[in-house]
């Protein structure tokens, strides 16, 4: 009888541990909506309608180089600002462009137009930058490989917990589009597909104790046709990865990049770095460290190294954009 209550009362303690996990995390999301919904201190902003593309500019006061910065499949504009407002600390200008969940483009991460990058090519040489890096954030790592590989004025590219093949669009966290995330002169691009047509995040959430979507992105059948063709990418080219990433293999995934870039002779530097503990968001969080302790088992159990290795990918991208970009 007592080995019964004792099983009971800690059946019941992992239930309630589960129910503050799942809060937390809910609490963290709105956090992150609150993130895309304020004001940005960009120094200008751009607009669908004046410009072609929707961006903040992060203006450090020189022309020389300039990198536009995508952030993932969270959509708005904090992590392409975050990453956009870290670059201008160091003197380097940025543009943060949204891909969707912005103010007047589509809201879902599906059929996301190439000719936002290229509109914002356009416009950074109208206003004089002579030199275009991109930098993007999971999803917008995708982004940013399959644009350095179609347009020739991007001469370096930044990849942060990269993929390396074009997936299927999603419909808000419910489950797959049934068609390409990215689309150019109004046709999608080839992509794999899902295994799963649907997904249960809370479930995933729940099982995990964390944010672990791994199930839904882990062991496609990834078609030929989607790899994107990133021996064509004009410049050097710097990866990160993280061993702890719960959101998608990205240290498997950056491996294969070098792989593929190293057999086909890829005449530029390829830098690829792999931290142990740091979580998916291989950004810098201004001040947003309660977010990622609420989404990430791997942020609450190893604070202090996880701040050590964000600060370092952080500091590692701003060196290879000062010094490895020639």
């Amino acid at each position: 009888m007592e080995k019964e209550m004792r099983s009971k009362r800690k059946s019941g303690r992992k239930g309630w541990l589960a129910a503050l996990v799942v809060l937390a995390i809910l609490v963290a999301g709105m956090g992150v909506y609150k993130l895309k919904a304020g004001r940005t201190d960009a120094d200008l902003v751009l607009t669908l309608a004046e410009q072609g593309f929707e961006g903040h500019l992060y203006d450090a006061g020189e022309r020389e180089k300039v990198v536009i910065t995508f952030s993932g499949s969270d959509g708005g504009a904090s992590g392409s600002d975050a990453l956009a407002w870290y670059y201008k600390q160091h003197g380097i200008s940025a543009l943060g462009v949204t891909l969707f969940a912005g103010q007047e483009i589509g809201k879902n991460l599906d059929r996301v137009p190439l000719e936002y990058v290229e509109n914002a090519i356009a416009w950074l040489k109208a206003q004089g930058y002579e030199r275009i890096a991109v930098d993007g954030l999971s999803k917008g790592s995708e982004y940013a490989l399959l644009a350095a590989s179609r347009f020739e004025d991007i001469t370096c590219v930044v990849a942060r917990v990269p993929s390396y093949f074009v997936s299927e669009g999603m419909i808000g966290k419910k489950g797959p589009s049934g068609t390409s995330c990215w689309a150019y002169r109004g046709e999608e691009l080839s992509y794999t597909p899902y295994s799963a047509r649907k997904f249960n995040v809370l479930g995933q959430i729940i099982a995990h104790g964390e944010f672990n979507i791994l199930a839904y992105n882990a062991g496609k059948a990834v078609t030929e046709a989607s790899i994107i063709p990133m021996e064509n990418i004009n410049g050097p080219v710097l990866l990160i990865a993280t061993e702890a990433d719960t959101v998608w293999p990205s240290a498997e995934q950056a491996a294969f990049i070098e792989d593929y870039l190293r057999a086909r002779d890829f005449p530029h530097e390829i830098k690829r770095l792999t931290y142990e503990n740091v979580s998916h968001f291989a950004l810098p969080l201004r001040g947003k460290d309660w977010l990622v302790k609420a989404l990430f088992k791997s942020e609450r159990a190893n604070p202090e190294a996880c701040a050590a290795q964000r600060a370092d990918l952080c500091e590692q991208a701003v060196d290879f954009i000062q010094n490895h970009w020639g």
